[in-house]
């Protein structure tokens, strides 16, 4: 089995907005796991706090992320964010294709294919998000819709470009809610994603690709659905807005993927 690097994410979203809060908590992260080598983190802080946070990790080995991005760099885009400035405040990832992007702002697979495109093109990681929207235990229609998804998301991404996307698996119905998917569902339908990636690819690039769960990931939960050969890490909500709690997650996906 191809050896991957563990990786933990976490997005605040739009919760923590005034630029000392959002200092405050990301200098706590990086005295708890800023520098830790074992697992890989990247942080995504709201668009209003990118700066002030990417210069309370620049000295750690937390990587700065951007929750969304223009799908061109320059140009008249009002109101939207460039690659560029993430590229600035040495930014490195990229989280694209939420389901709040798409349901609530409209976003298609074409626009998160030409964001996707770009964030490669530049060298930034792009964590693409994919998931079904309604509860389902049919893992064939799901894997149906996953690999729909990953057709027109990953459209034109050449084979030595692929393994540089990380997957995060997030199905609408668990993000945002009180529990996560089940971890015989999560380890279920990570194993559907790496086919469909051999499908489209290879097996030996599919091997090498990172996918990660995100959905109401919390300290108490984390052990069992990365303990599963085809789940790469998580990405974390509101269950990491607690520094100490953010910081058990890492230690036990280190842990887990030591073994």
């Amino acid at each position: 089995m191809t050896k991957r690097k563990p990786i933990v994410g976490i997005s605040l979203k739009m919760y923590q907005n005034q630029i000392k809060e959002a200092q405050r908590f990301a200098k706590r992260i990086s005295e708890l796991t800023g520098q830790v080598e074992e697992v890989e983190q990247f942080m995504c802080p709201g668009m209003g706090v990118l700066y002030p946070v990417s210069v309370m990790i620049k000295h750690s080995k937390i990587g700065l992320g951007a929750q969304n991005m223009a799908p061109v760099a320059y140009g008249a885009y009002t109101g939207e964010f460039s690659i560029d400035s993430l590229l600035d405040m040495e930014g490195t990832y990229v989280e694209l294709g939420h389901i709040e992007r798409r349901a609530i702002f409209g976003e298609s697979d074409d626009l998160i294919n030409q964001k996707v495109l770009l964030a490669l093109e530049k060298g930034v990681a792009p964590v693409l998000c994919i998931g079904e929207l309604d509860h389902s235990d049919d893992y064939q229609e799901i894997k149906n819709l996953l690999m729909k998804q990953l057709f027109l998301a990953l459209n034109q991404v050449p084979k030595d470009q692929a393994e540089k996307v990380i997957l995060a698996y997030e199905p609408a119905w668990a993000v945002g809610k009180t529990l996560a998917a089940s971890a015989v569902h999560v380890h279920a339908v990570h194993a559907a994603i790496r086919e469909c990636l051999t499908t489209l690819y290879s097996h030996k690039i599919a091997q090498k690709m990172r996918i990660i769960y995100g959905g109401s990931v919390s300290q108490e939960n984390v052990q069992l659905i990365v303990s599963n050969e085809n789940v790469d890490g998580v990405f974390v909500g509101r269950f990491g807005h607690d520094p100490e709690r953010y910081a058990n997650i890492v230690k036990t996906v280190k842990m887990i993927k030591e073994v």
